[in-house]
């Protein structure tokens, strides 16, 4: 059973990107998630060219565990790949 383990996915719209937005609600998000007893987290669909968001949770620990080839269609690039990204939470 992976009851344990919680998904997570947030949207920050372009025009309040690079406020620390998305790394605070990372930062709640796993501190909610050790509160109700998690003990991973994951983001399921993690867009491939979206490189900031990709370098941001792997600051906060996370890794790419999982690739979904053309899993996303991007309305500039077409069809990119999407990454399955995963952190074990610490107690």
């Amino acid at each position: 059973m992976g009851s344990h383990v919680c998904n997570c996915g947030y949207i920050v719209d372009e025009t309040a990107r690079g406020r620390g937005i998305a790394s605070e609600m990372c930062r709640h998000s796993q501190r909610e998630a050790l509160s109700l007893g998690f003990r991973a987290m994951q983001y399921n669909l993690v867009v491939s060219t979206n490189e900031g968001a990709v370098r941001l949770w792997k600051k906060h620990g996370f890794e790419v565990v999982g690739t979904l080839p053309e899993a996303f269609r991007h309305p500039r690039f077409g069809f990119v790949d999407a990454y399955v990204m995963y952190k074990r939470l610490e107690t």
